[in-house]
């Protein structure tokens, strides 16, 4: 009867420039970094500890890979992975954009010196191409457009020259798929970015797919980050629901601690209409936050509240839908911006009032559905409006 809210995440961020992909580890012919045993070993070491949202074990484990490539661009990349999670759990908080860009800029700094010396220096390439993406997909999702698909060029370039070199690496198909995925799909789905989409060659959906389930298979590096992304594709563009379900229950089954999949798995057992799981699984997500665990900040739990508090006016469950909004009020957040999710939970509240006769209450939320802005928010305040002419019955 009512759309879910659409958050900024799920439009934005993975629109202009997931073009190669956030791969710190893109596999390389010999003399590579790459194929250092010790490398290979601290940083699926450090993967691991930023999947299960270790942050600190991550950045520890980063710390030291840094520490013994002194001058290597990648010890800026891997060091600022941590940071890089930090915003995916808080998107609307900006306070950690300025040292993410600055520890791009220093890849960047870095892989020039190299190219400098030996203009063929694959480390210099594709740590470049990796820098260069990371800082088109901050810069979409912040709607910096013209900025992000200037990355995304410079990204392709160097990504494209490193693939010449390594073309069966499987490693590298996580950013060959994205790019011919979003590039195919991208610019019909979101018209404001087709100017953007004049500046990169013709993609492809379905191979971009299969080069995505490729890199989950048979990446060392990447396979999470591949999972990740066709989760994200399939629950956003694809409205496939049920393979997006796939694959966030795989992710969940290596992370179960990683609040973000755990997330995803609650949301497309709603968006399924399994409303027995999704209650359950929202209703972990919901209690991890209120006990604190990592990673489950209040951003991250917004979605889960806002579903179980729908989902107990749309049921007739009133008082526990009521309890439920009550918390998704008093949740906190980091971003400037007003949450939708919040607003939405107002305009049930509101419902849930109403139907229990508390008219005057409910006319209260009503109006501060009203006092929302933003166009993500439209439909929320057309609907208050409705219920502040005619009272909302169940």
């Amino acid at each position: 009867m009512h759309a879910q809210p659409l958050t900024r995440r799920s439009t934005i961020w993975l629109v202009l420039l997931l073009v190669l992909g956030s791969v710190p580890a893109l596999a390389a012919p010999p003399k590579s970094i790459l194929d250092d045993p010790a490398f290979q070993e601290d940083a699926l070491q450090g993967l691991d500890r930023l999947y299960t949202l270790d942050l600190a074990g991550a950045s520890a484990t980063f710390s030291r890979i840094s520490a013994r490539y002194p001058d290597h661009p990648v010890g800026p990349l891997l060091k600022a992975l941590p940071a890089w999670w930090e915003i995916q759990l808080n998107p609307e908080d900006e306070s950690l954009d300025e040292a993410f860009l600055d520890a791009m800029g220093e890849v960047l700094k870095r892989s020039d010196r190299r190219l400098k010396r030996n203009r063929n220096d694959l480390d210099a390439m594709f740590f470049k191409a990796g820098a260069h993406a990371f800082r088109g997909r901050l810069h979409a999702d912040r709607k910096h457009y013209l900025r992000a698909a200037r990355d995304g060029q410079k990204a392709l370039k160097y990504f494209q020259e490193v693939r010449k070199r390594d073309p069966d690496n499987p490693d590298l198909l996580l950013g060959a798929g994205l790019f011919d995925y979003l590039a195919d799909v991208v610019p019909d789905q979101y018209p404001i970015l087709k100017p953007f989409a004049r500046l990169f060659p013709r993609g492809d959906k379905a191979r971009g797919l299969r080069e995505l389930q490729e890199a989950m298979d048979k990446g060392r590096y990447v396979s999470t980050e591949a999972s990740f992304s066709l989760l994200q594709i399939y629950y956003f563009f694809e409205k496939d629901y049920a393979t997006s379900l796939h694959y966030a229950r795989q992710l969940r089954e290596r992370y179960p601690g990683n609040s973000l999949f755990h997330l995803y798995e609650g949301r497309a057992f709603a968006r399924l209409n399994l409303w027995g799981e999704a209650r359950r699984v929202l209703g972990e997500v919901a209690e991890k936050q209120a006990e604190g665990q990592p990673g489950y900040t209040g951003n991250v739990a917004e979605p889960a509240f806002y579903l179980l508090g729908r989902d107990g006016v749309k049921g007739k469950r009133y008082a526990e839908a009521l309890e439920v909004l009550e918390r998704l009020e008093e949740l906190p957040r980091n971003g400037r911006k007003e949450s939708t999710y919040k607003v939405y939970g107002r305009l049930y509240r509101g419902m849930a009032l109403d139907a229990m006769g508390q008219r005057q209450e409910a006319l209260r939320w009503y109006q501060q559905v009203l006092s929302a802005r933003g166009s993500a928010n439209d439909k929320a305040r057309d609907q208050a409006r409705g219920y502040l002419r005619q009272p909302f019955l169940g």
